[in-house]
């Protein structure tokens, strides 16, 4: 009988595995084995749990694929070193490095950054400003750099700070008079910016709007088909041309004498002047209100109202030519799988290929199971163990005829 429950269970072990999960999608073909991401697209982030426990990768044996999840910053700040066109290099005879550069947009900085060879003396710097490269005026003077060293680097970025100047040209001065001059690679700044993260758009939600005149207030219903998990709400407004109203989301609760009340989320304002955007994180709720006072005012005209999802990535490795696909959707796992790769995220490069997920199915027992011609493993096995149970049977009548 041992061998019986045996060859049963391995034979229920693939239809038992897609029971526990209500969906599953296809992942692109991979051409070569590595590292790649998976984009996670708002539909399939819908039908997971918050915290996206319920989500596996497998591959054509059914085997469990190790990954970990990473998402877009609503923003990165970039610190970018721009280069300067070096007009000449020269020296002059009494012992000097002179560096004329052109600040071509002819914007206004306050630093000059130098990329030098290592050294390990004093150098004694001034730094001077025109608008025709003829006519020099000071900017700083006894400017002193004491070393550089870029430590297993073979240079080192100096700063020159200054007050704020705009002018086309500037001229370095480096004295040599008590030593060999320092070799100076490249003259430039470093320009900071804000890169914003790429989001994705959610499913469009069904609104109904209300006007109450008592409170004087606009209750504008927004229903998901599934979880939303967006970051950012975008609203498009006709009328009036402008305005200033405070505004909440809310969910809609019931109180224990049922009552009816709205609690709050989160406060914001809709102002004319400004970008017309809610910014969140993950908001989970698929039913919610939007609740903007109008005070002695008309009511918005709301033209529509758009969700955006930061975009989701699963990084993991992949093997050349295998199948893989995700499972998800299941309320059995709570919590997230404890994979090794999550240790070595760093040791992974940013600039890995990304590949796209087809469009999910349903792993539901309809999905599955034909009604008029069954060809599932189910029946397989019922099958399997019928066929076992008469020939156990069998043998043991033959061996009971045998023994009178």
């Amino acid at each position: 009988m041992k061998k019986i429950a045996i060859i049963v269970g391995l034979l229920l072990t693939g239809s038992l595995y897609a029971q526990d999960y209500q969906y599953q999608s296809n992942v692109d073909k991979n051409d070569t084995s590595g590292f790649y991401k998976i984009d996670l697209n708002p539909t399939v982030l819908g039908k997971l749990q918050a915290n996206s426990a319920d989500l596996r990768l497998i591959d054509q044996a059914e085997n469990e694929v190790p990954y970990y999840l990473e998402q877009e910053n609503f923003s990165v700040e970039q610190r970018v070193f721009k280069e300067y066109k070096v007009i000449s290099k020269m020296h002059w005879r009494n012992g000097a490095t002179v560096l004329r550069v052109e600040n071509t947009e002819q914007s206004t900085i306050n630093n000059i950054q130098l990329q030098i060879k290592n050294f390990d003396v004093s150098k004694r710097l001034e730094l001077a400003g025109s608008n025709d490269s003829k006519q020099w005026y000071t900017i700083k003077e006894n400017y002193v750099f004491r070393t550089a060293n870029g430590g297993k680097h073979t240079s080192e970025v100096k700063s020159l700070n200054f007050p704020y100047c705009d002018y086309k040209y500037y001229r370095i001065i480096i004295y040599d008079v008590f030593s060999l001059p320092i070799n100076v690679l490249k003259v430039g700044y470093y320009d900071t910016h804000r890169e914003l993260g790429q989001f994705e758009k959610v499913p469009t939600p069904q609104l109904s709007t209300l006007d109450t005149i008592g409170t004087k207030e606009t209750f504008i219903k927004l229903n998901f088909n599934d979880r939303p998990y967006f970051d950012k709400l975008v609203f498009k407004i006709n009328k009036p041309t402008y305005f200033y109203r405070n505004a909440r989301l809310a969910l809609k609760k019931t109180d224990h004498k049922g009552r009816i009340y709205y609690e709050t989320v989160t406060y914001f304002v809709l102002n004319s002047n400004s970008e017309l955007a809610l910014y969140v994180s993950g908001f989970p709720h698929q039913e919610f209100y939007l609740i903007v006072a109008n005070e002695d005012n008309p009511p918005l005209e709301i033209e529509s109202i758009e969700a955006f999802q930061l975009k989701h990535y699963l990084i993991t490795h992949l093997e050349a030519n295998n199948e893989y696909r995700l499972v998800f959707g299941s309320e059995k796992h709570v919590s997230l799988p404890n994979y090794d790769i999550a240790f070595f995220k760093h040791k992974i490069a940013k600039n890995i290929v990304s590949l796209k997920l087809a469009p999910f199915t349903s792993l539901t027992k309809e999905a599955v199971v034909e009604p008029v011609k069954p060809t599932s493993l189910i029946w397989l096995a019922v099958a399997a163990v019928a066929l076992l149970l008469g020939f156990i049977s069998y043998k043991m009548i033959n061996e009971m005829g045998k023994d009178k």
